[in-house]
This record gives C-alpha cells, structure tokens and sequence, in this order.
C-alpha cells in the first residue's frame, strides 16, 4: 500500500476534529515508522479517548509533526477521564471532586 493510501485509511479512522487534511497528508508522507495506519489511528484514538475535552487533544498534523505515537498509552485507563482544575491543568479525580463539592 502507498503512503498516500495508508493516510487515507488513518484519517477515515481517526476520532474527532479532522482538520488541516492538506498539511497531515504531507507530514504523514515524511513519517519513519514501522506502524501500521490502523495502529497510528488506534494509538491517536487513545489520546482522544482518555483526554476529557477535545480542546486537550492536538491536531492529527501536530501529532504525527511530534511523533506523539511513541508516548506512553495506558490501555488501562483508556475509559477513565481526565480531570482538570478551572485553569486546564491536569488533577486527581479526588482532588476534582473536592473544588467540585456543592456547598
């Protein structure tokens, strides 16, 4: 399969926004991995999944541009969210729970 057709298959596969196709087709051209496109999709679907707001999640250019598959995926977690503070950082699910209380 060519590259051009290994993307199309990655990005009919991906979750979420599928923005900037032109320059994702290019960087995913220049890619070196032994991945396949439906282990690229799965791994990006994953970060999509365990983030909490799409917001979080980069663009499928800026992914591919960071080699962001090579970052650690924990499977077990995968359904679980990602809590944040007011500010967007990332905390405990308790300490959400705690500056969420009703009072």
């Amino acid at each position: 399969m060519e590259k051009k057709d290994e993307f199309e298959l990655f990005w009919k596969l991906l979750l979420g926004r599928k923005v900037n196709k032109k320059k994702a087709k290019e960087v995913y051209i220049k890619i070196k991995t032994s991945l396949s496109p439906q282990e690229l999709a799965r791994r990006f679907n994953i970060l999509y999944k365990t983030t909490g707001e799409e917001k979080y999640v980069p663009h499928p250019e800026r992914w591919l541009r960071n080699e962001r598959w090579n970052d650690e995926i924990d499977d077990n977690n995968r359904d679980k969210g990602v809590f944040r503070d007011k500010d967007g950082f990332i905390i405990t699910e308790e300490e959400w729970k705690d500056q969420n209380k009703l009072n």
